[in-house]
């Protein structure tokens, strides 16, 4: 015998996305559930940084660009969401720093200094004076410029954690199969154990495990890239507290190295870093990737003793739709193709936008049901809630 579990929306993934999407959807008055394979967060979501910035990074060629522009109002957009005032509450989520910096290896052009100054971006960066430089800029080694820009830094596991308790729980960990009887028209889920899940519509926000589930709705006109990082860890007991892009000549386009920082569970501080050295080191191993950080770190720091440090790298890849030349998508993605929403924000900062605009959109596909009963959900007391997965940072020392 089969049960069947209805529903208004069914939210595939458990990222940020999928659970962003939940809570927008609910809000609506959608009766939704979110269903995840394996843990909230645990490939994208968990391995990013957290920054939620505001396009500088890419317009660091010294012009604004598309993808610097598409995303210059999302700090802003953060910010209200997490003081209570915006579209999703976050009030709870933990901000690790309400400033991000941009620094200098000493060796900006004139181009670069003339940009980073001009009116076009003034009210995205500022310029910090000497005297006001932040640990560890403030030691007398360091010789280059520091800006401060309008970027902050969120905890991911805290957002995944708010974010799910936003919705209700309403979060289960299941390995849901996309049943067809016609090429792109979803019939069901199959959850297993012979119960079912029907929706009128279906969200993938399954990152990567977007194209897998695209498969086996027959959809194949949707297609999605990947784009890899070998980002790297690095732990001591008195490393200071560091969220900086770092820029020079030898990476004028892009930010030589992008450092957040985090706690093991032993409590010390952990440095993840990424930008252009984790771009490169995709083809490196591990130790090789780790000796060329060890020679950056040395470079941007060396005043800082890394002797006793221990390091790590995780990989991570960032799925997105398919783009001309394999580059970095502008803009977040979604598309409806009959019932099945596919979804890829291409950026955990651009997440908010995307939200909006499929909600703008959501009435013209579907309305909520009309029922007065409350949402019966005694079918799927058996699934077990998702839990949320630890940090690379968290397991690796």
């Amino acid at each position: 015998m089969t049960d069947t579990f209805k529903t208004d929306i069914a939210v595939i993934g458990g990222g940020i996305s999928g659970l962003w999407l939940l809570n927008a959807f609910r809000q609506l008055g959608f009766k939704s559930v979110l269903l995840e394979k394996g843990e909230l967060g645990s490939m994208q979501t968990i391995a990013s940084q957290g920054m939620i910035h505001g396009g500088i990074k890419y317009a660091l060629s010294g012009f604004t660009t598309p993808a610097s522009e598409g995303i210059a109002t999302m700090p802003e957009a953060w910010r209200s969401c997490l003081s209570g005032s915006g579209p999703i509450d976050l009030r709870s989520v933990n901000i690790l720093s309400n400033d991000y910096y941009l620094f200098s290896d000493g060796s900006l052009s004139s181009k670069m200094t003339t940009f980073l100054g001009s009116k076009a971006i003034r009210s995205r960066i500022s310029k910090v004076d000497r005297e006001q430089f932040p640990a560890p800029f403030s030691n007398r080694q360091f010789s280059g410029w520091l800006y401060r820009l309008q970027d902050l830094v969120v905890e991911t596991s805290s957002l995944l954690t708010n974010l799910q308790k936003l919705a209700g729980m309403l979060t289960y960990q299941c390995d849901a199969q996309i049943v067809c009887k016609k090429p792109g028209q979803v019939h069901c889920l199959s959850l297993g154990d012979g119960l079912n899940l029907e929706a009128r519509l279906y969200v993938l926000a399954a990152g990567a495990g977007n194209a897998r589930l695209l498969h086996a709705s027959g959809n194949d006109t949707i297609s999605m890239q990947q784009r890899p990082l070998h980002q790297v860890m690095v732990s001591s007991e008195n490393l200071p507290a560091v969220f900086a892009h770092a820029v020079g000549l030898a990476s004028a386009d892009k930010p030589r190295v992008t450092i957040t920082t985090h706690h093991a569970r032993n409590g010390r501080p952990v440095w993840y870093i990424g930008g252009n050295l984790a771009e490169t080191g995709v083809d490196r191993s591990e130790g090789e990737q780790i000796d060329q950080a060890r020679r950056e770190m040395a470079s941007l720091f060396p005043w800082i003793d890394f002797v006793n440090a221990k390091w790590a790298t995780h990989r991570v890849d960032r799925a997105e739709p398919a783009s001309q030349e394999h580059t970095r998508p502008d803009h977040p993605y979604y598309r409806l193709q009959q019932n099945l929403l596919v979804c890829w924000p291409t950026k955990l900062t651009l997440i908010p936008a995307m939200a909006k605009e499929i909600c703008a959109e959501l009435p013209q596909w579907i309305s909520p049901a009309v029922s007065n009963q409350r949402e019966d959900l005694d079918l799927l007391e058996g699934l077990p809630i998702a839990e949320v997965s630890a940090a690379p940072w968290e397991t690796a020392f």
